[in-house]
C-alpha cells in the first residue's frame, strides 16, 4: 500500500505507520511529537514523482503531481529551482536536508546514510545561470560554512535544468597597488 501524504501549506504529513517506510528508504522526513512522519515540499514532489506515496488535500482529494508542484510554487520563491537541484543530488545518491528554516540552501549528507550515522558533507547553495548575486549574500554563506567547518558548494542550474556544481573556498581581497606602481 502506498502511504497518503496530507497535503499542507508548506509540507506534507503521513499520518499512518507507512510513513516509517518512507522515512527508512532514503531518511526522507522528520518525526513530528505526535509521531506523524513531515516531508519538506521537496521531498514531498519527489516521492511523488517516484510513486513512493500519494498526495491528498484536506478534503482527502488526491492531487497530481503538477497540482502539487503549483501549491508549493505558490508559497514558495524559487521552488522549482530549488527543486532540480534537490531531485538531482538524491538521484545522484546524496541524502539531503534544508538548511535552515528560510531553506535557502541545503545541507549535503554522505550516500546511503542514515540519521544516527549521518556525515554532514557540505553546505550547497543553489544558484540561476545568469542571475546576478550579491556578493556581501555569498560572503555571508561562506563565513558561515567556514563557522561550522563545511564545504560550500555552489549549485548553478541552467536553462534547461541541468546541475553544475563549484566548490568555494573563503575569498579575501587585498590592496595590490605596490604590485601594479601605484
Amino acid at each position: 500500500m502506498v502511504p497518503i501524504a496530507k497535503l499542507q501549506n508548506e509540507f506534507s504529513i503521513i499520518e499512518d505507520k507507512e510513513g516509517n517506510t518512507v522515512y527508512s528508504q532514503g531518511w526522507f522526513g522528520k518525526y513530528t511529537k505526535t509521531g506523524h512522519l513531515k516531508l519538506d515540499p521537496y521531498e514531498t514532489v519527489l516521492l511523488l514523482e517516484r510513486k513512493k506515496i500519494n498526495v491528498s488535500d484536506e478534503n482527502n482529494k488526491s492531487n497530481s503531481l503538477s497540482e502539487v508542484v503549483a501549491h508549493f510554487s505558490n508559497s514558495i520563491s524559487d521552488f522549482l529551482i530549488n527543486y532540480l537541484l534537490y531531485k538531482d543530488l538524491r538521484s545522484r545518491g546524496y541524502v539531503v536536508k534544508k538548511h535552515s528554516m528560510d531553506g535557502k540552501y541545503f545541507e549535503l549528507y554522505e550516500r546511503g546514510t542514515t540519521p544516527k550515522k549521518a556525515k554532514h558533507l557540505a553546505l550547497v547553495v543553489p544558484m540561476v545561470e545568469g542571475v546576478l548575486f550579491n556578493i556581501d549574500d555569498i560572503d555571508q554563506i561562506v563565513s558561515e560554512a567556514k563557522e561550522i567547518s563545511k564545504i560550500l558548494i555552489f549549485a548553478v542550474i541552467d536553462s534547461l535544468g541541468d546541475v553544475s556544481y563549484y566548490s568555494v573556498s573563503e575569498l579575501e581581497f587585498g590592496k595590490i597597488n605596490d604590485m601594479l606602481g601605484d
